[in-house]
């Protein structure tokens, strides 16, 4: 029996016919939302079909990290930098203004000096209407938010990694639409900081705080009217991420709080009338009355209408239902 060497048309029908292909533009954009620009712009050497899908592509994902390895270590760390630079503007200039952007995601370390990532954001939230925007990246020096991102009236999700720099707000803060804001590796050294955010966002339904220092904060301040879910998680040492710092929290309509740190100097949960499920996971070493202290402050203010309960110290872990 003789083998045929030819290769094989890969098909969904068998028949040859480019299915993909044919799939409307909005659905191509779903499908390749999870890939890297760069490998989105390859595709474009496929067919005509495909050679401009990427010019309307509202998911844009720079990450230096793939970037390099699509280099294969051929150049010394500066040459890439330049070139991931200058990829980012061509992408940015040739798709023009008119197409929205969906979610920009930019991932770099300290590669690049505050003009150059003011003038992206400037770009993406002023130009763009970006709805999500993700942000990791390290200045080693505070990074204030620009006016033309706290001001932004399409951004609803933000989510910003600054590897440990401090993070200061602008005098004005708009923030009307936003939904989601998630800080992780960030130092909060103004203790007005949070509150001033939560009080200008009006619709804010979830916030995540991911190992985030305070410095010499007294007082971490989470009091809204809109939060719906708080989750509070450090994994960095008590003394480095809580100090002497309280934390207080206040929100009328939160249903979820789920907290997952060391043990803080202090807690005080106020007016959880609509809590839900409370998730504590007390991973810091200290003694087991500093943890009792503040495991009792959670039951005692926020038992209102909890549906679930977990509780963790340690080793010791304690599942229950609570009504009272």
């Amino acid at each position: 029996m003789e083998v045929s060497t030819k290769k094989p048309k890969i098909s969904s029908t068998g028949t040859g016919i480019d299915r993909i292909s044919s799939l409307p533009d909005d659905v191509l954009h779903n499908i390749l939302s999870s890939l890297f620009i760069f490998d989105v712009v390859q595709l474009s050497v496929l067919s005509k079909r495909w050679r401009y899908v990427w010019t309307t592509m509202p998911y844009l994902h720079f990450d230096i990290d793939k970037f390099y390895s699509q280099r294969i270590q051929r150049y010394c760390d500066f040459v890439i930098a330049r070139r991931f630079k200058d990829f980012i503007n061509w992408v940015l200039i040739s798709q023009g203004d008119t197409n929205k952007l969906v979610q920009f995601l930019l991932c770099f370390d300290n590669l690049f000096d505050e003009a150059t990532i003011l003038r992206w954001i400037n770009h993406v939230t002023t130009r763009r209407n970006v709805q999500e925007l993700v942000l990791k990246f390290r200045l080693r020096k505070p990074f204030e938010l620009p006016y033309c991102l706290v001001t932004c009236q399409s951004l609803q999700v933000l989510k910003l990694h600054l590897s440990g720099d401090v993070l200061k707000l602008p005098n004005s803060v708009g923030f009307r639409q936003l939904k989601l804001l998630h800080l992780e590796q960030v130092q909060l050294s103004d203790k007005h900081l949070i509150s001033c955010l939560l009080s200008k966002c009006d619709f804010l339904k979830t916030l995540i705080l991911e190992d985030f220092t305070v410095g010499d904060m007294t007082l971490v301040d989470i009091a809204s009217m809109s939060l719906i879910s708080v989750t509070l998680r450090n994994n960095i040492s008590k003394v480095e991420c809580h100090g002497n710092c309280e934390i207080r929290i206040s929100c009328l309509n939160l249903k979820v709080l789920k907290y997952n740190a060391p043990v803080p100097k202090d807690i005080v949960v106020e007016n959880l009338f609509s809590i839900e499920v409370v998730r504590i996971n007390l991973i810091d070493s200290g003694s087991i009355k500093e943890r009792s202290i503040m495991l009792h402050e959670v039951i005692k203010k926020g038992h209102h209408s909890t549906s679930v309960l977990k509780l963790c110290m340690t080793s010791i872990s304690v599942k229950s239902s609570l009504y009272v």
